[in-house]
């Protein structure tokens, strides 16, 4: 697969380690990687998109320091707006990156893909965090964020998003 096109699409409220987890792991299969930073009108964000933006901009910029990842990897991160089959088209997409945690992110990522397969040619490829970021997840981050605990929800985060995020919220 080395040299095909990936997207990694997510709302990213906020990118939290496990995002992280598998966004090296894509690294590793293919030379560029988008992370794909969307809104998701199902989903009332905590941030907004030019903030989730920034929080993986200052997330990915040290990738490299933290995680072991190949020094060629091209990430680039972008924000949109729009149906994620119309980026994939707009960027010679190969293929989608998905991360799953369990059985109930599998069928709802199932059933992304279903939808994705009648508006796109890209295919799409599951993958999971290591076992340390099993249980991570943004929902249980902004849980932490909402009610100050800034502390916690770091263990969750870069430290670079964590300083971010609480400059912003403070």
């Amino acid at each position: 697969m080395a040299g095909n096109v990936a997207a990694y699409p997510g709302s990213f409220d906020p990118f939290t380690l496990g995002h992280m987890d598998i966004l090296q792991r894509a690294s590793k299969l293919f030379e560029t990687v988008y992370v794909v930073v969307a809104h998701n009108a199902n989903k009332s964000h905590l941030f907004s998109g030019d903030q989730r933006l920034e929080i993986v901009e200052r997330s990915v910029t040290h990738l490299r320091d933290h995680y072991r990842m190949p020094e060629e990897a091209d990430i680039r991160v972008r924000l949109h707006t729009g149906i994620t089959s119309d980026f994939l088209d707009e960027h010679n997409v190969d293929v989608v990156i998905r991360g799953i945690r369990n059985a109930t992110d599998l069928d709802h990522e199932i059933k992304l893909e279903q939808y994705l397969r009648r508006t796109s040619t890209a295919e799409t490829v599951y993958l999971t965090p290591r076992t340390r970021n099993l249980n991570t997840s943004s929902t249980l981050v902004r849980m932490f964020l909402q009610t100050g605990k800034f502390e916690e929800a770091g263990r969750y985060m870069s430290t670079e998003a964590q300083k971010y995020i609480v400059d912003t919220l403070t």
